[in-house]
């Protein structure tokens, strides 16, 4: 009985020790005019064979908080394979909207469904979530000027990597050598459809005309994001990794 006790025991051990293995945690501050105002968090997973679960959360602090404050919940499932969106689900609270939202990728019909609607988009879809995450597994050699298709709020867009250069980036007292990227996200031919009567902030500001997206990416080790920039109509919100 011992000795089964002990293998069970040790299994669940295996079994748990794999599970915190499999889940990948960032935490980011985004500034704006160099003042703190949203933090991120980037959560990662594998939820079963070939399948990610990317959890992004974004919450206004300081004197943002009480201006425009923002809670949102950003959840894509997607192919660890073809970086696909499988799924999405995002919760949102802002001032101008308060709201859930699921969508689901149907492989028989070859289209995404809500709850009202449903319509067609290229098999390997991606959302912006996903399309990150597609920047992070691919050395900038495959990754430089391929464009992709990218599901965004019920619009078609197609999006590309542009490398600019390597350099070496500040990651606390660490200077971390990054792949830095242009991204491009272009409107494209297909269903177009109203999904939500208002956007959420960052999913409208992601797409304006003029926006400019910069990244850096570890080259090497763990390829983590370790800065963003979005720059639009005079405005640049800069997001850094914190150090561990």
């Amino acid at each position: 009985m011992n000795i089964i006790h002990r293998w069970l025991v040790g299994g669940l051990v295996m079994v748990l020790l794999q599970a915190d293995d499999n889940e990948e945690k960032l935490h980011y501050t985004v500034t704006l005019l160099k003042i703190p105002c949203v933090d991120v968090t980037m959560v990662n997973k594998t939820v079963e064979q070939n399948q990610m679960r990317l959890n992004f959360s974004a919450k206004t602090k300081n004197v943002f908080d009480y201006f425009f404050a923002i809670d949102n919940q950003y959840n894509t499932w997607y192919s660890s394979q073809t970086f696909q969106m499988t799924q999405y689900a995002s919760t949102i609270n802002q001032p101008n909207a308060d709201y859930s939202f699921k969508l689901s990728w149907n492989p028989e019909t070859r289209k995404y469904e809500t709850s009202k609607q449903s319509y067609s988009r290229p098999e390997g879809s991606h959302n912006i979530f996903s399309l990150l995450m597609r920047a992070r597994k691919l050395p900038w050699e495959k990754l430089d000027t391929v464009w992709w298709p990218v599901e965004h709020d019920g619009k078609p867009y197609r999006g590309r990597y542009l490398w600019v250069e390597s350099e070496d980036i500040a990651v606390g007292s660490e200077e971390v050598l990054a792949d830095h990227y242009r991204l491009d996200l272009e409107l494209d031919d297909g269903d177009n459809v109203e999904l939500l009567e208002v956007s959420d902030v960052f999913s409208w500001g992601i797409v304006l005309d003029g926006c400019v997206r910069q990244l850096w990416i570890e080259k090497n080790g763990d390829r983590r994001i370790l800065r963003a920039e979005v720059s639009v109509r005079g405005i640049t919100l800069t997001a850094k990794l914190k150090s561990d």
